[in-house]
């Protein structure tokens, strides 16, 4: 009987594990994750995690029921890996358990990234884990004032969810703008004004020096000589893959663990899915690291899937989506390369789908409040077809006109 080890028990682990059985797969199953909770998708951390009235009700985004694992036969286990022999295919957890394999799916995720002059304490924290969102609920509960060290996704969605709790919000990013290498610069400037409509303070272009813990909370010093103090910090730079293990165990990494478009490493049975997987993008087959709820989700299946013989590539169109008060944004495609031409079609403030477009080809579009809309252009992306630019700019053209044309 052949037996698959999947290392990280998060979405990507998850969603790997049920594929495996939903595809037929009679086998053992180990689903490996060192946090004490089944696997359980992160988006909610920064969104209703933070903002439920009910302690008890603020967290439901399982993945699966409890007792989905027992039923399909996956021994879930909340160990840790400390060493992977490949050649022996054998796994040495952190109890002290061996654990021998067939094939090894890595879903390790990744990490946190940290500041060494603002150190993790009581009152300064990260926000990665089920963990680190309780613990920042709980700071919250008693809190007036909070600083969020770092303006993309997830720090402006806290300070959305800070914002409906009351508390007063100072986003502190050393850009000149926010999002600056995600969003186009008219809508990073909308979005500012979206935030600071609700409440929020910015600090741009700044440049954090140290921090100082006290009793009452944290001061934050910065070049310019001002400092500020707050009754907690919350720093969300971006993270880091995990991928040291992979790298001790002899595959190749950087960046990440390196796979091909069949999420294979360079050894050959171990795979790799999700946050800490790097695979070849796009025609040029460029290297690409993706951090986001579909990447883990999709690649996760179609690692599972080749594990069990089948013959997949991974060719995702990314997409990317956030809540942030009563805008739903989302964003398809990459905002990589020149864009020749960007189109609008806006309704309101609050309702617009933004339109990149590249030698006619759309290769990035933004929806606020308009995931309707940028369905009906998602094959015009995803297959890079071109479209008239003319009848896209003309707001009494239909989009789904658009792509019936472009596709006959």
């Amino acid at each position: 009987m052949e037996t698959i080890l999947i290392i990280g028990a998060g979405q990507a682990g998850g969603r790997a594990a049920e594929t495996l059985r939903a595809h037929g797969f009679d086998g053992k199953v180990y689903l490996i994750g060192d946090e004490q909770h089944r696997p359980y998708e992160r988006p909610t951390l920064s969104k209703t995690v933070l903002t439920a009235a009910d302690d008890t009700e603020c967290f439901s985004a399982w993945l699966h029921s409890s007792e989905f694992y027992g039923t399909n036969n996956i021994d879930w286990l909340a160990d840790r890996v400390e060493h992977l022999d490949v050649a022996r295919r054998v796994a040495t957890l952190e109890s002290g358990r061996n654990i021998s394999f067939d094939k090894c799916l890595f879903t390790t995720g990744g990490r946190a990234r940290h500041l060494p002059n603002l150190p993790d304490s009581r009152r300064v924290s990260t926000l990665r884990t089920l963990a680190d969102a309780m613990s920042i609920r709980d700071c919250m509960a008693s809190a007036r004032s909070v600083a969020v060290v770092g303006g993309g996704f997830l720090g402006l969605e806290f300070a959305a969810s800070a914002r409906a709790r009351g508390i007063d919000v100072t986003v502190v990013e050393s850009g000149e703008r926010l999002l600056g290498r995600a969003l186009p610069p008219e809508f990073s400037e909308r979005l500012r004004v979206k935030h600071e409509q609700n409440g929020v303070k910015f600090m741009l272009s700044a440049s954090l020096i140290s921090s100082m813990e006290q009793d009452s909370g944290v001061t934050l010093s910065f070049a310019d000589n001002a400092s500020q103090h707050f009754d907690f910090v919350v720093v969300a730079v971006g993270q880091e893959p995990n991928d040291e293990l992979a790298k001790e165990s002899g595959l190749e990494t950087g960046n990440g663990i390196l796979v091909n478009a069949h999420c294979e490493s360079s050894v050959e049975g171990i795979y790799a899915a999700g946050d800490c997987a790097n695979f070849p993008f796009g025609a040029d087959e460029r290297r690409l690291r993706l951090e986001s709820w579909q990447n883990a989700q999709e690649q996760a299946i179609v690692a599972a899937r080749n594990m069990l013989g089948e013959c997949v590539e991974y060719r995702p169109s990314p997409w990317f989506w956030t809540d942030q008060y009563d805008w739903n944004v989302q964003m398809l495609g990459m905002l990589d390369g020149s864009i020749d031409r960007w189109i609008e079609r806006k309704t309101s403030e609050d309702k617009s789908l933004l339109m990149g477009l590249r030698d006619s080809i759309i290769v990035y579009a933004l929806a606020v409040n308009s995931g309707g809309d940028l369905r009906a252009i998602r094959r015009l992306v995803e297959q890079s077809i071109g479209i008239d630019p003319a009848a896209l700019a003309d707001p009494s053209v239909k989009l789904r006109q658009i792509e019936r044309n472009a596709l006959s």
